[in-house]
């Protein structure tokens, strides 16, 4: 009981180490109705990794609670014995990866879960923070309409919205079909699962490189509330709290909030603001209830609101004529990308949000024939997402271009389930276990961007820049052959002024209609009690309408029918208007194989198949030209041009395994893959905006690596990771060239590495606990390393980031009783100075457009359980 104590009172985040008394159950609380209540199980006990959290720290109760929605599979426990006490011993890692709770050392699958408590105890806010601590993955999330996420080197650039993310995201069983969602506000958060390499046979759809699954905390068996507030530099608070449990037999209920805001590290002295500043509320409500005849219903309601300025950009290596026309506007605009300043005069703004609504209901079916303890499930989502944001485009004092964007996106889904187990196959074989199920999902999206001149658009066509742009030479000078009136734009633009740009733009209408449905089956067959083979499937039917359309407007084309326009000219666009539809299917087979050693060793091999699908650009500036079309265009296009780009597709080996070691004392996962991707989605940028195209072919193979262990000394606590990556493409003619070689140039990029695909990332977090009296101090630290990796597509050399390390620390005093804990800590505490990503500047050939992550942070939390 006094070790149950000292872990129930530990601060948020820090998994507990205190090794010197054994785990007892306190009496559970009054059950519901025997014909309503699910059997109990045995939750994971709360001396949970800090690397790979458990579902719940507290002992199951009779009652089980929101995260225990899933069927638990019984499948034999093969590791030895201990003869040592269960203090020094670690517990299972409970996690749904395979749609049934299952030990993640079962699991043949590479996956790190992070409880709700190491998140909040680390000072992670978000997603990004999160995927520190998870080797070969990455998340850039400071723009928060189109966040990056990768895993194993593939991912996607969601700036052009009309690419799907290659990493799927879930959150309570409902699939989100937006990047956006990865930035929604994350709170009352029980654990985050990273599941590597195509998932695409039990989750949702476009699982090709891999999947978040998030589960927040419902209501447990009694009731209680908790708080945490937070404090931290940059004028960082957030305040989260969530209260609820069972209130009668048959229902219970959990409300949680969020309250978020910041300042950042980014300033800008050209209008005096923070560039970086955050305000971000949320709340949910989640209820349970047991009607009966075996049934389980869960209800909730989700909202969040996010309001921020945009974008959080630096100029970097201006050119001496670039600097010398800012200049006009800000004497003191520079180009340190690591000095925290920019200079942008546009006061944008991005405003975005979501609300959604689910019911999830289980029943316990009991048995079926030879089929046993039958749990069908039906999960229905709805969801609305929206994003209104104004952001410039030439991040300088001048005031170039802008664009203003609005999104709308809404989804409904449904999946049906059941899993359960038979003793056997046919006879044959210890056991079997299954899920099987159809799942559809149907959205609609809309996207209203207009590109707008800004006042100062008319000096900028005199500059060597514009000249450069207009003509494609990176050589030209004003007044040169190359820049005369016969070059399109600039003789029409003659001597602007900033009246005859009022009003100019460019316009993009973007409407798509997807449906999906999709059938797929999972089992597990044990054939002998250390031998499993695991083979599933899903088929998957899609359908995408599309109507896209470019427009230009300006006082002469408005009033007259006719232009020319400055923004059109300038963007060499035209006006189209296309109706497209394309339907697509596809199969995915897993294939898995197990061989459970008598040691307590997990050996598995696997080979999965993924897929995302197809589109249309949404944001290109001319429509689809035939051959023949393209021979004839005046600027000497001799491709075809076409909106639409094919499905990506994936397909994945893995070897590895889970081990136990040392009397139960270590656990290891290892895992090595070889992935190979086909019509990979790519970017590339076209000096103003990013057109879609598929880059051929790319492999991706390496290791992942994460142990936990309770060492000899018991107050110590080590946990840790490393990744090895080495992605290449093995295809990809006609590739964007650095802006150095020219512009519009292409290469060939076959052999050469992928942007942001670090060789090495590594964690390690050592914890020690120490209880003086009625008080428990933990004292924890993590060693964050990442390797050298490009930001861009085209392997600029600009855009290159070495290899760094970053030191956190933190030292969290709790009461015994758990009333109370306080903490204080740290990131980035040498203040490394690092660049998430660079890329080309838009109107400023040569110059580029560097995103800072953040410096050093102090911060400190006051949690309070009730």
């Amino acid at each position: 009981m006094l070790r149950t104590l000292i872990l129930a009172a530990l601060f948020a985040a820090a998994p507990a180490l205190a090794q010197d008394a054994t785990t007892t159950s306190s009496p559970p609380p009054e059950s519901p109705p025997a014909e309503t209540a699910p059997p109990a199980e045995t939750a994971p006990p709360a001396d949970a990794p800090v690397a790979d959290a458990p579902v719940s720290d507290a002992p199951a109760p009779e009652v089980p609670t929101a995260a225990e929605t899933l069927p638990t599979i019984p499948v034999p426990d093969l590791a030895p014995p201990s003869e040592t006490s269960g203090a020094t011993q670690l517990d299972d890692v409970v996690v749904t990866a395979q749609k049934v709770k299952q030990p993640l050392r079962r699991v043949p699958i590479s996956v790190t879960a992070l409880g709700g408590d190491f998140i909040a105890a680390t000072g992670a806010a978000d997603l990004a923070d999160v995927s520190l601590y998870v080797p070969n993955v990455r998340v850039d999330a400071d723009d928060l309409g189109s966040p990056q996420i990768f895993i194993r080197g593939f991912g996607t650039n969601a700036f052009n919205p009309s690419f799907e993310g290659s990493v799927a995201f879930v959150q309570d069983e409902i699939f989100f079909g937006r990047p956006g969602y990865f930035t929604e506000a994350m709170f009352d958060i029980d654990r985050v699962e990273v599941l590597r390499g195509p998932q695409g046979t039990l989750f949702g759809k476009n699982c090709v490189a891999g999947v978040f699954n998030v589960t927040s905390r419902g209501p447990e068996d009694s009731l209680e509330a908790n708080l945490m507030s937070f404090i931290g530099q940059q004028g960082e608070k957030r305040y989260e709290g969530g209260a609820g449990g069972m209130l009668t037999g048959w229902f219970g209920v959990r409300v949680a909030a969020l309250k978020r805001n910041q300042a950042g590290d980014l300033y800008n002295t050209f209008l005096q603001r923070p560039e970086e500043a955050l305000d971000q509320q949320a709340g949910r409500v989640r209820a349970v209830v047991y009607p009966g005849f075996g049934l389980k219903s869960e209800v909730a309601v989700v909202k969040s609101e996010t309001e921020a300025p945009f974008w959080p950009l630096q100029l970097f290596k201006l050119d001496d004529d670039t600097r010398t026309f800012l200049q006009n506007y800000d004497p003191n605009v520079e180009d340190n990308p690591k000095d925290f300043r920019t200079e942008a005069d546009t006061r944008g703004f991005i405003q975005k949000g979501s609300t959604t609504f689910s019911v999830k209901t289980d029943w316990d079916a009991g048995s079926l024939g030879p089929l046993h303890d039958l749990a069908p499930v039906l999960v229905l989502g709805s969801s609305k997402f929206h994003i209104d944001q104004l952001n410039e485009l030439d991040v300088s004092p001048a005031d170039i271009g802008r664009l203003d964007n609005h999104e709308h996106h809404k989804q409904t889904s449904a999946e049906l389930r059941v899993a359960g187990h038979a003793d056997s196959l046919f006879g044959l074989g210890t056991g079997l276990e299954f899920v099987t199920g159809a799942f559809y999902y149907k959205s609609n999206y809309i996207l209203l961007a207009q590109i707008l001149a800004g006042a100062d658009l008319g000096a900028y066509t005199q500059t060597r820049d514009f000249c450069q742009l207009a003509t494609g030479d990176q050589d030209a000078t004003v007044g040169a052959t190359g820049c005369n009136s016969n070059t399109p734009g600039a003789g029409v633009l003659g001597t602007p002024t900033a009246s005859l740009v009022a009003g100019d733009l460019y316009r993009f209408d973007y409407d798509q209609d997807v449906s999906s449905l999709a059938y797929f089956g999972q089992f597990t067959w044990n054939v002998t009690e250390h031998i499993a083979v695991t083979p599933g499937v899903r088929l998957n039917r899609e359908k995408k309408q599309v109507g896209v359309h470019g427009n230009s407007h300006c006082q002469a084309k408005d009033a007259n029918g006719t232009g020319p326009c400055f923004m059109e000219q300038l963007l060499q666009a035209e006006d189209y208007n296309e109706a497209h539809d394309r339907s697509e299917s596809d199969l995915s087979p897993k294939l898995a194989l197990q061989y459970f050693a008598p040691w307590g060793v997990n050996f598995y091999t696997s080979y999965a198949k993924g897929y995302k699908s197809g589109g249309f650009n949404s944001i290109g500036f001319k429509g689809t030209h035939t051959q023949a079309e393209a021979d004839a265009d005046s600027s000497g296009n001799t491709t075809p041009h076409t909106l639409e780009y094919e499905p990506e597709r994936a397909q994945t080996y893995e070897v590895g395994a889970k081990a136990r070691l040392f009397e139960n004392s270590v656990e290891v996962n290892l895992t090595g893959y070889h992935t190979r991707f086909q019509n990979l989605q790519v970017l590339a940028f076209n000096g103003f905006l990013f057109d879609v195209s598929n880059a051929g072919s790319a492999q991706s193979k390496g290791f992942e690596f994460d142990f936990r262990w309770l060492t000899p000394w018991q107050p110590l606590k080590i946990v840790g990771s490393a990744g090895l990556l080495d992605a290449r493409y093995d295809s990809y003619p006609g590739a964007p060239a650095p802006i150095s070689q020219g512009i519009g140039t292409k290469q060939d990029l076959a052999g050469q590495r992928i942007a942001f695909a670090p060789r090495q990332t590594a964690t390690l977090t050592p914890q020690l606990t120490f209880l003086f009296g009625n008080v428990v101090t933990t004292l924890a630290g993590d060693v964050l390393y990442q390797g050298d990796q490009y930001t861009d597509t085209d392997l600029d050399p600009n855009t290159y980031q070495g290899a760094y390390t970053k030191f956190t620390a933190r030292i969290a005093v709790s009461a015994i009783s758990g009333l109370w804990s306080v903490a204080l800590g740290g990131s980035n505490l040498t203040d490394e100075r690092v660049l998430n990503q660079v890329t080309d500047a838009s109107f400023f050939p040569g110059t580029y457009f560097a995103q800072q992550a953040s410096g050093r942070q102090l911060f400190g939390t006051l949690t309070l359980h009730l």
